[in-house]
């Protein structure tokens, strides 16, 4: 299906379309192509400026691979993929340290090792990227904190910036070299870059038309040459002078790896980059996420985040297999296409197509491009990402997650990349650890005077109830428990416990039917809840387990066989019943004899000589355990008095389960609201134990409002009284779940 769209949308397309996606495929293949060979003067930058022109065939290389196949495969047709410079700034890192750690070594092992680095790294990208998508999980990725995120981008940003100096002037940016760099025939090689990096960041910023950056970059080229024309320096003086790129106009740019070149890698060293690839894989979804994310708002579409993953996955795994550099989807690039009017994926293969003829036959225009002008814009690239970070981001972020970007900016400034990860993932886990902290693992707090269960019992049992109902504290519980949510839980339930102004707790009730999952710390703390509840006499009542956190409260020994302190119920409203038998039963004037239903009438009508001629419309009926009374979907036929046993109304639903409603007893009716709307029962209701009733049928009623009117109208009081009071409740309950 997904095939058949992407083969319609290539397919049909009018001249005007195929016009604006030409127009823009020819820009994106230019300004994404110098951004990309800027970024190889980064990594081969100094002594490993000999590679150069192999490092321009492996970008070039790197986009075609990267923007054929995510044109062909992403969830929007615009979207363009291209080499980011944040691997290649971590890539520029390794192959600096390969160079290093290999002196002595032939000048081809120590190149082989880097190629295959860059290689590796971008297929266990891909490998990556791949993976997550197939599984559908990269939503995860959004779960990485934003402000880590920002440090990473505002570090990659410092060694863009720190690299673009070395480009332009084959000297490494730090203090023992800032003599060198400051002395006056040294400012001629990045001055001028400097100001053309800040020209284009101050022009981009006040002006988002599609123009402005191949203007930029082409004008910048116009005044090198017209500097050129000026001093009347030749062609051959200005690339010896170190001006300009080197001549590699006969060479074959594009040189892929062999499966012989693995006798030359130096195992040892590429294994020393383990960490550095590793980022680069970990990153790369991070990014991704990031542009989808934008690209959503700027496009008013919405994208599919796990299909990106295995778009970049797919890209990255064939730009590997040829030696390229990890890429995915760009959002300056793809931004720029929208905006030039391009709509279809056609703008993808035309960029990509191109990007084929330079790799071909460019060579020659690509020796002419001024290092002064890549360097501008590797640095305008770095610039960006620090004002980003750094100046925007502190307008809009809180004083803390400001200082996480700073710290980790500050670290991989002055320690380098790989701390900074390391210090990055601690701040996550360390902000994770901290904002979960802040979020409740309570999400209501209730008594049992103000939540019920669904056991409608006597007045003046249900009176007792709300009287004594703060001895039970409810607390229904959410989200993943661990020990420092944990712990406020009990120090919340101690508080309770010395609140001095309420009934004296009994009971403490665990609802854990939102709870996701609990770790061992957290059962620690359950233990020392139950070692208090010990000291306190508190009963402990837990329900909604789930069978993981139940075994692991058991096996925690928080919860033993026939635990006379801690409870387990199927549900909330089972242990609430409990609590409320427990209360009940504690009274010692509650009755233990039987009660007839004239002797229960009496609390429905004031004068007691009414009270025959009501019962004389009742018919008297029984029903043993398990005997249904009516069945959901059922006609309404009479209205029921229990005068002895208990009747459990069930809502029964279409996957064949039951959930109870309410559990009525001795004194109390049912079935009263489909009896006076004449609707079908919503509920079925079923007897728990033998019972006996009373109906009063529709005829019945009738005849009784014709021949006792004054009868009926108290009985219908009654009813009225009783509806208002039960709505009363459900309002009651509402209220305290939403304070």
């Amino acid at each position: 299906m997904i095939q058949q769209k992407i083969w319609h949308q290539l397919t049909t397309m009018n001249a005007r379309r195929l016009l604006l996606n030409i127009i823009a495929g020819v820009v994106s293949c230019i300004v994404g192509s110098l951004f990309s060979i800027s970024l190889v003067a980064l990594i081969f930058s100094g002594e490993l400026s000999q590679y150069v022109s192999i490092g321009v065939g492996i970008v070039l290389f790197s986009a075609i691979a990267l923007r054929t196949t995510v044109a062909l495969t992403s969830s929007l047709p615009i979207v363009i993929a291209d080499v980011d410079s944040l691997p290649a700034a971590i890539v520029a890192l390794s192959a600096t340290s390969i160079h290093q750690s290999m002196v002595g070594a032939s000048s081809e092992a120590i190149l082989i090792t880097i190629l295959f680095t860059i290689a590796l790294a971008t297929l266990l990208s891909g490998g990556i990227l791949l993976v997550l998508g197939s599984l559908k999980v990269g939503e995860l990725v959004r779960f990485i904190p934003y402000p880590v995120i920002g440090g990473f981008i505002a570090g990659t940003g410092w060694l863009l910036a720190q690299g673009s100096i070395q480009v332009m002037t084959d000297v490494a940016l730090d203090l023992a070299n800032l003599p060198t760099l400051l002395q006056p025939d040294r400012l001629l090689y990045w001055l001028p870059g400097v100001g053309f990096a800040i020209a284009l960041l101050l022009i981009s910023r006040r002006s988002d038309r599609p123009w402005v950056m191949p203007a930029g970059i082409f004008g910048a080229v116009g005044l090198f040459y017209l500097a050129l024309w000026i001093t009347q320096m030749s062609i051959p003086e200005a690339r010896v002078a170190g001006w300009l790129l080197g001549d590699f106009s006969q060479e074959n740019l594009w040189q892929p790896l062999h499966l012989t070149q693995l006798s030359q890698v130096n195992w040892a060293v590429l294994t020393a980059q383990a960490g550095n690839i590793l980022t680069i894989a970990l990153i790369s979804p991070i990014l991704i996420l990031l542009t989808a994310s934008s690209l959503e708002l700027v496009t008013e579409s919405d994208i599919n985040l796990n299909r990106e993953l295995q778009a970049a996955g797919l890209a990255n795994l064939v730009a590997g297999i040829g030696g390229g550099l990890v890429g995915y989807q760009m959002l300056v690039d793809s931004m720029l296409a929208y905006r030039m009017g391009a709509k279809d994926r056609w703008v993808g293969l035309i960029s990509a197509g191109l990007c084929t003829f330079v790799l071909l036959a460019g060579g020659a225009l690509i020796s002419y491009f001024p290092k002064i002008v890549l360097g501008g814009l590797l640095l305008f690239l770095g610039l960006s990402l620090l004002v980003e970070w750094l100046y925007d981001a502190a307008a809009k972020m809180p004083r803390s997650d400001y200082a996480v970007v700073l710290l980790i900016l500050a670290v991989i400034g002055f320690l380098g990349f790989l701390p900074g990860v390391g210090v990055g993932l601690m701040t996550a886990i360390a902000l994770f650890i901290v904002n979960y902290s802040r979020t409740s693992v309570t999400r209501h707090v209730l008594s049992g005077a103000t939540y019920r269960s669904h056991v409608n019992r006597p007045r003046h049992q249900e009176q007792l109830l709300n009287q004594r109902g703060e001895q039970t504290l409810v607390l229904e519980l959410q989200g993943f428990i661990f020990f420092g949510t944990a712990n406020h839980l009990l120090n919340q339930i101690r508080q309770r416990f010395n609140d001095i102004n309420l009934e004296p707790l009994r009971f403490v009730v665990l609802d854990f039917r939102l709870v996701s999952g609990l770790d061992s710390s957290a059962v620690i703390s359950f233990v020392k809840l139950k070692q208090l509840a010990h000291k306190w006499s508190l009963r402990l009542v837990f329900t909604c387990l789930h069978p993981s956190i139940k075994n692991m409260l058991h096996q925690g020994e928080c919860l033993e066989e026939n635990d006379p302190i801690c409870l387990v119920f199927a549900d909330l409203d089972r242990g609430m019943e409990w609590c409320e038998g427990q209360i009940l039963e504690a009274v010692t004037w509650r009755r233990g004899r039987f009660m007839p239903l004239t002797l229960q009438l009496q609390r429905v009508f004031s004068d007691p000589d009414q009270v025959a001629p009501f019962t004389k419309y009742l018919e008297r009926s029984q029903l043993a355990t398990g005997d249904w009374l009516f069945h959901q979907g059922q006609q309404p036929e009479a209205l029921y008095f229990i005068e002895s046993g208990q009747i459990t109304t069930l809502l029964e639903r279409a996957n064949q389960t039951t959930v109870r409603l309410q559990t009525l007893g001795v004194g109390t009716t049912v079935g009263e609201i489909a009896f006076h709307t004449q609707s079908p029962y919503q509920t079925s209701a079923i007897a728990d134990q033998p019972t006996i009733l009373y109906s009063l049928s529709v005829d019945r009623l009738q005849q009784m409002q014709q021949n006792e009117p004054e009868v009926a109208t108290v009985f219908q009081e009654f009813m009225i009284a009783l509806l208002a009071t039960r709505l009363n409740q459900a309002y009651q309950e509402i209220e305290n779940l939403l304070s």
